[in-house]
């Protein structure tokens, strides 16, 4: 069966990674992706930094998002992109984590509660911010708005991590015990 797609305003993700986001004040699109602090070789914030934003109905729904700053592993491809999925890639060290189903822990790509999302393209083993909680903060980071991969079985209700046709990370059901819900989908995807 063919990947399907979700829209960004129709997703909210669960904040399932450790630690207690900081809340910011309102900032420009760009505070994010900045070039000083996103995608850079040496990390500028402590591994795993959270910040909680309210993003404004004027970009997407209104409401709080998280960010979590981690570091990606990947491989040529699928080469990371804005809009990618990612979950930990490393059995010790949680805050590094991977956009490639073959470079995820086991058992970590289908139905992991761990799940975060590129905020643009990276280079392996650099370091930036991800979203990882709330709605869709497309106020903050235009390039998060649009379609997103799915399993094309997606229902309104819980969704989970799944590998996609393509040899990516997306967004599926919930269709086993094993499975953690890492968000939830607003309607049925296309």
């Amino acid at each position: 069966m063919a990947d399907g797609t979700l829209d960004s305003q129709l997703i909210v993700l669960f904040d399932n990674w450790p630690g207690v986001p900081r809340v910011i004040p309102d900032a420009p699109d760009g505070r994010f992706t900045a070039a000083a602090t996103h995608n850079v070789a040496t990390a500028a914030h402590k591994a795993g930094q959270k910040i909680a934003v309210w993003n404004t109905a004027a970009a997407g729904q209104e409401g709080m998002s998280t960010f979590i700053y981690l570091q990606i592993l990947r491989t040529a491809a699928p080469a990371s992109a804005a809009k990618q999925v990612v979950v930990p890639s490393s059995a010790t060290e949680w805050w590094v984590v991977t956009n490639d189903p073959d470079q995820a822990t086991a058992v970590i790509v289908e139905g992991s509660a761990l799940a975060a999302v590129c905020l643009s393209a990276m280079t392996t083993e650099y370091w930036g911010w991800f979203w990882c909680g709330g709605i869709c903060p497309e106020a903050w980071v235009s390039g998060l708005g649009g379609n997103y991969g799915t399993e094309s079985t997606v229902v309104a209700g819980m969704i989970c991590t799944n590998n996609l046709t393509a040899d990516s990370i997306g967004f599926g059901p919930v269709a086993a015990d094993t499975e953690a819900a890492c968000g939830y989908a607003l309607t049925d995807d296309s």
